[in-house]
């Protein structure tokens, strides 16, 4: 099944930046939440977006990397590094403002660290990811776009990792 899967989405997921109409990166400031057990630990995130659209659909991977870590009961939490790939759906840009839900599989690395007779170590979260973002378009620099963006980069049970992140969007 997994093959399968596999050499039917290759083709189309390579193939579509030739069919694409606009290329666009981007960087934003992401407020991470990490929840565990009720307690939220919330290391801020750097993330980066590069993206190929078409007819208001794109394919886009972010890599999202921690500034700092967050402490719950001693223990240090730190998203370490967080690679997605996901499918943008797009509204049109309207009286300035636009937006975007994405949807996609998210690969998250966390790093714990406490007290000797705690746990240490680095844990991998990986999953389904969704998120929806609210664009608006800067006057006068008609490529440039300010972006804010609710996401979950994974949830189960046990944990939740989601995001508040404001950045900038340019189109080339």
């Amino acid at each position: 099944m997994n093959s399968k899967f596999f050499f039917v989405v290759f083709p189309l997921i390579s193939s579509f930046p030739c069919f694409s109409d606009t290329y666009y990166a981007g960087i934003d400031y992401t407020m991470t939440g990490i929840e565990l057990s009720g307690e939220k630990a919330k290391p801020d995130a750097t993330a980066i977006r590069l993206g190929a659209s078409n007819n208001n659909m794109a394919l886009e991977v972010q890599y999202l990397t921690s500034n700092e870590t967050d402490n719950i009961y001693n223990m240090k939490f730190d998203l370490e590094q967080s690679v997605g790939l996901y499918f943008v759906m797009q509204s049109g840009i309207t009286d300035g403002y636009g937006l975007n839900i994405s949807l996609g599989y998210a690969m998250n690395e966390m790093a714990v660290s406490g007290p000797s007779n705690t746990y240490n170590g680095k844990d991998q979260y990986d999953g389904f990811s969704w998120r929806i973002a609210l664009l608006q378009q800067i006057p006068y620099l008609e490529r440039t776009q300010v972006r804010l963006a609710y996401q979950s980069l994974y949830k189960d049970s046990d944990i939740e990792i989601t995001g508040i992140s404001l950045g900038i969007t340019y189109q080339f």
